[in-house]
């Protein structure tokens, strides 16, 4: 694959294997947007790497709509996109303060799994 002059979409792009990704695909001479819920992260990775920063929560699919109309309107059709937001909670499944909090588990599955079922489904 040869991402150079391609519009490529890199969520949880603010930070780790996400940011890591997006500048390597600007190396490679991708127009990079950035999508990720920390948008002060993503601006700043973004402006190093003259890309744009989107705010956009993955796990939503108005909000991932919202995001690529916006990739359309500055940058044109995304042709890659790669997944990398992702989150952790560390917490004990039985700690000393009793089971692990479903609502935390659930935001883990809508962001890791759902997110990225959800971006692949919208672009």
């Amino acid at each position: 694959m040869n991402p150079n002059g391609q519009i490529a979409i890199v969520t949880g792009g603010g930070s780790g294997l996400g940011e890591a990704t997006a500048r390597a695909l600007a190396a490679k001479g991708a127009r990079v947007a950035i999508f990720d819920v920390g948008i002060d992260r993503a601006a700043k990775v973004a402006a190093e790497i003259g890309g744009i920063a989107v705010q956009c929560d993955v796990s939503s699919a108005d909000s991932g709509t919202a995001a690529l109309a916006d990739v359309a309107a500055k940058l044109g059709e995304p042709r890659i996109l790669v997944n990398c937001a992702g989150i952790a909670i560390g917490v004990k499944t039985i700690g000393k303060d009793g089971p692990h909090p479903l609502d935390q588990y659930r935001k883990v599955i809508e962001v890791n799994l759902i997110g990225t079922f959800n971006m692949i489904r919208l672009v």
